[in-house]
């Protein structure tokens, strides 16, 4: 310190002395000399705290909450920029609606049988050769025929052979599902051996060794079907977290129970590519998931080995026939009679996909576009993306994390040069409005996701951080200069002081210390009030009443900072009960300062009162500033922590806030009640807060701090429904208490939006 102010003083400006509340570290207050190499260090401070930022945002961008909402602003610009016109106009849809259930379930053929659901297989039979004489390029059925048909065991009509036959007739893919099935469940559903059709490699591919993500249960179509396919497609999705569909994975891994080989069979809309005449590549033995082309082209996959769709539209975008309606116009084209509504030019060179969209055969899927929306919609978008080549593409993570880490060092680059907060948050501002405008520009032209929420936390942590920094040191001493500021020795600091004259030198030795910070709150509605010498009278008043109660403890008064005092104990006279003297000194301060304000009332003047902070723990204890000029105060953690404790307990709407070290050490001197669990700033562990209660706590106040005990607990235990009940009955036997409301209010937040699965009741504060 001395060498660091001698470097200061030949600089040329003026220097005073003091300590900037709530650093807990001497502060040298000067004017900066300015120029180039102060422009230059601030420039430094800045990209360093950005840089600093970046990398806690790319830390957070993993947890689930965040990606939560990256995944739902990729949902919404999805919905902004989706342009209907650029769909594929050759890509069509059949679909079994509600309709036609309705019109088919009403017909009676066959000696009067009613048709429903599932219908007789030669429906489908009649409609795909009405598609594939009108000149399909290919069908896709999204349904599944993986048992004979009833109608065929009843031998009532060749039905599955029928199907087979028109099958034959042209270029359709069927549907095959996929399953992982446990082999510890005692009854076991997982194949054993290989089926045939999968094994034989006509609708698949060799991938080697059997992994983790391998489904082991296939339920492919009928016999006849398999025979007669030209293709087989895998109809499977997966959602995210959330239960939102936003990807395809391009093909599925299968293998029979304990089988060490494995083949990779396609999904439908890649198997519709290939049928397409469309080359699909794939380096030998590896997955398609670890990257694959489609006619010469690279598709983009993201790290789970997924396709991220780019959705043009919902329900619509894609013009879609009832399949009721395609079946009348098939009857009465093999009739030779007219089909206006659905003649055969309307399929002609196109791909149809045959899918359901009525709610009863639940093939319905939450989707990024919105809505609940028939899964025949997911293929045909992911088709599209495959021909042509606009599926979304997101950045590798290196490159994201650079960009993350270059737009928030530039942003606390930006905020260190400023000279204010506001224009700091305008500096911050404006980079982040520029990113987010390249964000969007780059997805509606070229598909690519481009992180917003990580960078925009990163942008707002260079902010706290660089503004923060900036007003917590240049700031703050340059405020010191221009204010009085007016420093109280306790007498005991005095007596030792005369008694050992050698104190009077630069240095201190480190000591177990109880720190007291204390704030006089509604300080600016009374300085609004009252002219300035009537206001230093009233906070003398005020400031001796504090005085009385630390000193009547044998605290230390170390500095009155502005309306705040800050005060320690256990030095420089040891005091083993130091934690005990001032939990009764912050108990009879707000017990005089109630008193004081009370008599301004009947004066009438403003009510006041004070916010306390305690905290236990080592700290530096001496003289400390140049040759010339000292003070003897106290720094460390525990001095952070009691300040940051003392403007905390705004947030329970109480007047003392004590941390656990300190009760637990106190023995029981005063009544107190445990609040929470808290993490201040600047702290990366939480500490047990208390509440000290009155000497004499009336029945209404005991009554609430039972109900409010068992409410933590219950709070700890995640049980945040009980949790509630048993707050908001601590606020019916007191409706004042503050600590329930805000933890009544906490766990109704908690019910509608969990904690993560690693928090464990601890509150982080995000400021001071």
């Amino acid at each position: 310190m001395p060498a660091a102010w001698g470097r200061v003083m030949r600089t040329g400006v003026n220097v005073s002395y003091g300590l900037g509340r709530g650093d807990g570290e001497a502060a040298i207050v000067f004017l900066p000399a300015g120029g180039l190499a102060l422009r230059a260090r601030r420039a430094l401070r800045g990209v360093l705290l950005g840089v600093a930022a970046g990398l806690v945002a790319a830390a957070a961008a993993h947890l689930p909450l965040l990606d939560t909402w990256e995944r739902k602003t990729l949902d919404a610009r999805i919905r902004a920029f989706a342009h209907p016109g650029r769909a594929d106009a050759g890509i069509v849809a059949v679909v079994v609606d509600q309709t036609s259930l309705d019109v088919i379930a009403a017909r009676r053929e066959d000696g009067g049988l009613e048709q429903g659901w599932p219908w007789p297989r030669d429906y489908h039979a009649i409609v795909l050769r009405y598609l594939i004489d009108s000149g399909v390029r290919a069908v896709g059925v999204d349904l599944i025929f993986s048992e004979t048909s009833i109608y065929t065991q009843l031998g009532v009509a060749e039905d599955d052979l029928e199907l087979a036959r028109a099958t034959a007739e042209g270029p359709v893919v069927h549907a095959v599902t996929l399953t992982r099935e446990s082999a510890r469940t005692g009854v076991i559903h997982a194949d054993r051996d290989w089926p045939e059709a999968l094994r034989s490699g006509r609708f698949t591919r060799p991938v080697g060794a059997a992994g983790r993500e391998t489904f082991n249960k296939a339920t492919l179509p009928v016999g006849p079907l398999l025979q007669t396919a030209r293709g087989l497609g895998w109809i499977g999705f997966e959602p995210d977290d959330d239960g939102t569909y936003r990807g395809l994975r391009p093909a599925a891994i299968y293998a029979p129970l304990d089988s060490p080989e494995a083949v990779e069979l396609w999904s439908m809309p890649v198997a519709l590519a290939a049928v397409l005449g469309q080359t699909i590549d794939v380096a030998p033995g590896r997955p398609a998931g670890q990257g694959f082309a489609v006619g010469g082209r690279s598709m983009p996959l993201d790290e789970d080995g997924r396709m991220l769709l780019r959705f043009h539209g919902g329900e619509g975008t894609y013009r879609q026939f009832s399949f009721a309606t395609v079946l009348d116009a098939a009857r009465r084209y093999a009739l030779g009679h007219p089909t206006p509504l659905v003649p055969p030019a309307v399929f002609r060179d196109k791909v149809v996909v045959v899918g359901a969209t009525a709610a009863g055969l639940l093939d319905l899927r939450a989707t990024s576009i919105g809505g609940l929306l028939p899964a025949y919609l997911i293929h045909a978008t992911a088709l599209d993306n495959l021909l042509h080549g606009d599926a979304l593409r997101r950045p590798p993570w290196r490159f994201r994390i650079a960009t993350l880490l270059a737009l928030a060092g530039l942003g606390g680059l930006l905020v260190a040069m400023t000279q204010s907060l506001r224009a700091g948050a305008v500096a911050a501002l404006g980079p982040g409005l520029l990113y987010t405008a390249a964000v969007l520009a780059a997805f509606d032209a070229q598909g690519i996701w481009l992180d917003l929420v990580a960078p925009a936390l990163a942008v707002g942590l260079a902010y706290v951080g660089a503004s923060g920094y900036g007003h917590l040191t240049e700031g703050r001493e340059r405020r010191f200069l221009r204010s009085a500021f007016s420093r109280y020795l306790a007498p005991e600091v005095v007596e030792a002081l005369v008694s050992q004259p050698g104190r009077l030198a630069l240095g201190g030795e480190t000591r177990e210390l109880t720190v007291m910070f204390a704030d006089v709150a509604g300080f600016t509605a009374l300085g609004e009030r009252l002219d300035p010498p009537r206001l230093v009278e009233l906070m003398n008043e005020c400031f001796t009443e504090v005085t009385g109660a630390i000193q009547s403890q044998g605290g230390t008064v170390d500095k009155f900072i502005g309306d705040a005092v800050m005060a320690f104990w256990n030095a420089p006279v040891t005091q083993p009960d130091h934690a005990a003297r001032a939990c009764r000194a912050a108990r009879d301060l707000l017990e005089a300062v109630a008193r004081l304000s009370n008599r301004w009332s009947a004066r009438g003047l403003p009510p006041i009162s004070m916010r306390v902070g305690l905290a236990t723990g080592p700290g530096l204890v001496g003289n400390v500033g140049s040759q010339t000029k000292f003070n003897y105060t106290v720094m460390g953690d525990t001095v952070n922590l009691a300040s940051r404790l003392e403007g905390a307990a705004k947030v329970y709407d109480v007047l003392s806030l004590v941390a656990g070290d300190t009760v637990a050490a106190a023995a029981g001197a005063v009544e107190a009640r445990e609040l929470d669990r808290l993490q201040v700033t600047g702290r990366s562990e939480a500490v047990p807060v208390f509440e000290i209660l009155p000497a004499r706590p009336g029945a209404d106040l005991t009554e609430a701090c039972e109900h409010y005990t068992q409410g933590l607990g219950a709070y700890r235990l995640r049980a945040f429904g009980e949790a509630a009940k048993r707050f908001e009955a601590a606020l019916a036997a007191n409706p004042d208490d503050g600590p329930a409301r805000e933890m009544r209010d906490r766990c109704l937040a908690f019910l509608a939006s969990p904690p993560p699965n690693e928090w464990r009741g601890e509150h982080v504060l995000t400021e001071k």
